[in-house]
């Protein structure tokens, strides 16, 4: 096994990504970190200057540590560069009263029921009857129409609104969609109706990411035209092309749960597919004098090439420069070391764009390679056969296995899930996934002969088609996927620092490793069972912040009951991405839901053999969980005099009941109103106005976000 010393590089990109990340969590100023990073180079570079420090053995330390220093610094400083000149475009947009603004989109948009998604880069800014210039990117939602639906890359659009800070998470451990998009260095959105915008220019140039866009295009719509079914069509030409929007939620849930969606998105696998078959192809050329290079060469254009048919889609161009830098180490050094040359690919590529660190597809990427690299060589020298079959099969779970150890502590940490039949999954997809790759692309090299593309893309029509049949198999066996598995951060870490322990155990034999490893476990082990300690004890309320929808949380131990509308509970995708990550990181069960529209009495019994839990009552609109008293007041809800009142700890106002608070006060005595997002703007506006005139406390929840309650 190499040692550090083997890989400079790698020791040299290690503090550099240190910088990057510190810069992501730290947020440091930028002038400061300018000032130290100046000093400590400068410091660097007198040290190299003395003679009596470089001829003292002793203190040679000091020069790598000086040089560690200065590399974190370097990223650290790149970094937060990038967050500077990003925040600088959106305090320009956001200096203007009245403006109207011209940009460029500059990513496919994506074409959905109500509205069409666009990425835009600014190009210039209308203030006060003057022009001025700006940069940056923003996200826009626009009015499905006609015309928004013709929107391509390359097309210049004008619009007016002021735009918006993307907000941030309005409910407990939700998505965080406004980092997401800050590593993309995008900070704003806006939302335009059909009035609101104009297209100024059709797609005034022929950029490469258009060229490439109108190729992939072409391509769909030649394997369209050769007859492939619709689910097949969708999946070949995600599988072959990298465009996945027309695939089916049902069927990509299935390529999920069988531990299978990989291949759906073009990346190293099918980079590392096509670099494979061609070296072996071009295998020849090494006979020739200046065949090496010239095999090179060509390997580097062709990698490039299919780079330009799936669409540079960023993932892909990823895989083509680390391949490219492997085939580059290859030509020039016949020794090279694989892991100096995959060092030299990140190191490229963060330079480039030191927030690529941040996206799961790079992470993952480089991982499994890494991973293939070291452990698969161990796992393949578990079982050893003569056959030929068998070998293969062998050589193909060996891979699975060793990309798994790799990769899967990001799985759980990124989805909460994991993939139990993974080997069988990949046994079958891997070998069909590299058929219909190598099937795929001759078809489109020869659609234009009539027999013989005509044969090829149907043998392509059934390749997929029993793909898609061993994944939706695969996915319907008992226990396929394992869910809602809490995973933090300092889990991953964990793991991933006991896995390099016992590998370094296996290699070097050593006590050591395998104590810090033990520890390592252990330390995991207590962290989760402290989790469920504190899962058994919680008690929480809360009130979702759902766009247009009710949603109320009870959360008793592992015991997880919603009261909610019909059309929420009906509409599952949208419940989920608002509560799911709470739920997984409150370690509780599925919901067992109560509707809203059934708080009446002939349904008394059924919300009570919903509910079944001891610690929550319910009376029609009349809640109690352990000591908080609540009320939820709806449209249906009529004021009935009473002799005194009823003492409330918070009363929720949903489906824009008509009541004021005024009439509500007759009969309850609360400490607090909540008033959830199902109402509309007039509502909450005047229910919050009447309660400025009352010492009762009031939360807004479309503004202030969930509100929660722990008992």
């Amino acid at each position: 096994m190499l040692s550090l010393n083997h890989i400079p590089l790698l020791r040299l990109l290690l503090p550099f990504i240190g910088g990057i990340i510190a810069v992501t969590y730290l947020n440091p100023n930028l002038f400061y970190l300018v000032y130290i990073f100046c000093i400590c180079l400068s410091l660097y570079f007198i040290s190299l200057s003395i003679k009596k420090l470089n001829n003292n053995f002793k203190l040679r330390w000091l020069f790598g540590l000086l040089l560690y220093l200065n590399l974190s610094l370097a990223g650290a400083t790149l970094t937060a560069l990038k967050y500077y000149q990003s925040n600088s475009s959106t305090d320009t947009l956001n200096k203007s009263d009245e403006q109207l603004i011209i940009g460029e989109i500059t990513e496919a948009p994506q074409v959905k029921e109500k509205t069409v998604k666009a990425i835009l880069t600014i190009k210039g800014i209308k203030q006060k009857e003057q022009w001025i210039e700006s940069k940056g990117k923003v996200i826009i939602y626009i009015q499905t129409d006609s015309l928004a639906q013709t929107l391509t890359i390359g097309d210049i659009i004008s619009f007016e609104p002021r735009l918006e800070n993307v907000p941030p998470p309005k409910n407990p451990n939700e998505f965080d969609f406004r980092k997401y998009l800050s590593y993309h260095l995008i900070h704003q959105q806006a939302f335009l109706r059909s009035n609101n915008w104009r297209l100024v220019q059709k797609s005034p140039q022929q950029s490469i990411i258009k060229v490439a866009h109108n190729i992939r295009k072409y391509f769909i719509e030649t394997l369209r035209n050769k007859g492939l079914d619709e689910k097949e069509l969708a999946v070949a030409s995600a599988l072959i092309l990298g465009y996945k929007d027309n695939i089916d939620a049902q069927l990509k849930s299935a390529y999920s749960s069988a531990g299978a969606m990989h291949v759906l998105a073009v990346s190293g696998l099918h980079v590392g597919i096509i670099f494979l078959i061609f070296s072996k192809l071009l295998l020849f050329l090494e006979k020739w004098k200046w065949g090496r290079i010239t095999k090179g060469v060509l390997l580097i254009l062709i990698l490039w090439s299919y780079a330009l048919i799936t669409g540079l889609s960023p993932s892909v161009m990823r895989a083509a420069t680390m391949f490219s830098f492997v085939v580059t180490a290859k030509t020039l050094v016949r020794n090279s070391s694989f892991f100096n040359t995959l060092a030299a690919s990140a190191f490229a590529l963060l330079i480039y764009n030191p927030l690529l660190i941040m996206e799961v597809g790079f992470q993952l990427s480089y991982l499994a390679v890494i991973g293939i690299v070291i452990i698969q060589p161990w796992v393949n020298n578990w079982v050893y056969t003569k056959w030929w079959l068998p070998r293969k099969i062998w050589e193909i779970t060996a891979v699975s296995i060793a990309a798994q150890i790799a990769t899967f502590p990001l799985g759980l940490l990124y989805f909460h899930q994991f993939p139990n039949y993974f080997l069988l999954s990949n046994l079958i997809v891997i070998p069909l996934a590299l058929s219909i790759l190598c099937v795929g692309i001759t078809v489109l090299c020869i659609a234009y002969i009539p027999f013989i593309g005509d044969f090829l893309a149907l043998g392509l029509n059934y390749l997929v088609k029993f793909l898609n049949y061993s994944v939706t198999t695969i996915d319907a066996l008992p226990y396929s996927l394992s869910e809602n598995i809490k995973f933090t951060i300092t889990d991953a870490w964990l793991i991933y620092i006991a896995t390099t322990c016992f590998i370094l155990l296996i290699a070097y034999r050593k006590f050591k490793y395998m104590l810090a490893g033990s520890l390592l476990i252990i330390a995991f082990l207590i962290i989760s069972l402290n989790f469920r300690i504190n899962t058994n004890r919680q008690k929480k309320l809360i009130i979702y912040n759902i766009p247009q929808y009710s949603a109320i949380n009870f959360i008793d131990g592992k015991d997880n009951i919603l009261a909610s509308d019909i059309k929420l509970t009906e509409n599952r995708s949208k419940m989920l991405f608002h509560t799911q990550n709470n739920w997984i990181n409150s370690g509780v069960k599925n919901e067992k839901t109560v509707r809203l529209d059934r708080l009446i009495k002939k349904h008394q019994l059924s919300n009570i053999y919903r509910i079944s839990n001891v610690n929550l009552f319910n009376k029609r609109n009349y809640f109690q969980f352990y000591d908080y008293k609540m009320v939820v007041i709806d449209h249906q809800f009529k004021v009935v005099s009473r002799s005194s009142k009823i003492d409330l700890d918070l009363i929720v106002l949903t489906k824009n009941t008509r009541l004021s608070i005024e009439e509500l006060l007759t009969i309850y005595n609360p400490k607090q109103i909540v008033i959830d997002a199902s109402n509309s703007t007039y509502n909450r506006e005047r229910w919050v106005n009447e309660l400025q005139n009352t010492k009762i406390k009031c939360c807004n929840i479309v503004n202030e976000g969930a509100f929660e309650v722990k008992l």
